[in-house]
């Protein structure tokens, strides 16, 4: 018995869910448990193994397509009339139409006329890892030449990609259009993140407030006020314009994850603090004066 497991995430003409796969996972997961021979057929765009074109269909015994919705279409077809030999089972799927319950042998539906199921997606459980919210900043043209906003951006969001760290972003305007913005939403976000890696002034003041590591990089040639703000509030993870990238990245997160910064975090907050007195006291004595 060898299997092949399929599913929406197999064609290149299509783009998957996240669901998808995780159906595919716990499926494969079963037949790793029962000690079946199986390979996984995925879409070219995502070069993870091999395309179910490129296979010896005569090699298997049995297709397994899975989760999404069946009927009778051109790529459904084509692929069941490859494996037409096989036993080709449908699991976890949304039956649209008889025709497509029809391609395949056996069918576990999710959901039918009269049938519903749960979705093997709530059986998964995938490693926890670290989530970032982070802050882009713009060209900043007042800097000329010295700015390195696109190319800090784009080694970030590179490395992002690559690592496949969970991320969203922390966008710092007042207004987008149709609606306002307001701190509270901004901060209430990182709260519950993890780390923040910014490139903005007040997103690295603002994790630093609420408690959240940072890992602040500087886009200004030289340095400007994010490595001033961070001299300030005496934090330590910066990374400066020209020294951004993979290597500087991953290590930049380790520091952040390691737990070895809650002195630093509070010597920030203390400092902003203690700077936000000084700066209430200068502007009594000029109400004053």
């Amino acid at each position: 018995m060898r299997v092949l497991v399929a599913g929406w995430f197999s064609f290149d003409e299509v783009i998957a869910t996240i669901g998808d796969e995780l159906g595919a996972d716990v499926v494969t997961g079963w037949l790793r448990e029962l000690g079946v021979d199986h390979d996984v057929a995925w879409a070219p765009y995502l070069q993870r193994g091999p395309h179910w074109r490129d296979v010896d269909p005569a090699q298997y015994t049995h297709l397994v397509f899975v989760s999404g919705p069946v009927s009778d279409t051109p790529l459904l077809r084509e692929l069941t009339d490859a494996f037409a030999h096989a036993q080709r089972w449908a699991v976890n799927v949304s039956v649209v139409s008889d025709a497509g319950r029809a391609l395949f042998d056996q069918v576990w539906e999710r959901d039918a006329p009269g049938i519903s199921r749960p979705d093997l997606a709530i059986g998964t459980s995938t490693p926890d890892v670290p989530v970032l919210a982070v802050a882009f900043a713009p060209p900043q043209e007042e800097y000329g030449d010295r700015s390195r906003a696109g190319e800090v951006r784009a080694a970030i969001e590179g490395w992002l990609g690559a690592r496949a760290i969970p991320w969203f972003e922390l966008t710092m305007d007042l207004f987008e259009k149709p609606h306002e913005r307001f701190p509270s939403q901004v901060e209430a976000l990182i709260r519950r993140a993890d780390v923040v890696l910014s490139m903005r002034l007040h997103a690295l003041v603002l994790g630093l407030a609420h408690g959240t590591p940072v890992i602040a990089c500087d886009s200004i040639v030289g340095g400007a006020k994010v490595s001033a703000q961070a001299a300030s509030l005496g934090w330590p993870v910066v990374l400066r314009a020209g020294e951004i990238d993979p290597v500087t990245l991953d290590a930049a997160l380790e520091h952040a994850l390691s737990g070895t910064l809650t002195e630093e975090i509070a010597t920030a907050q203390r400092r902003g603090a203690e700077g936000n007195a000084a700066a209430r006291d200068w502007f009594t004595r000029q109400l004053q004066g």
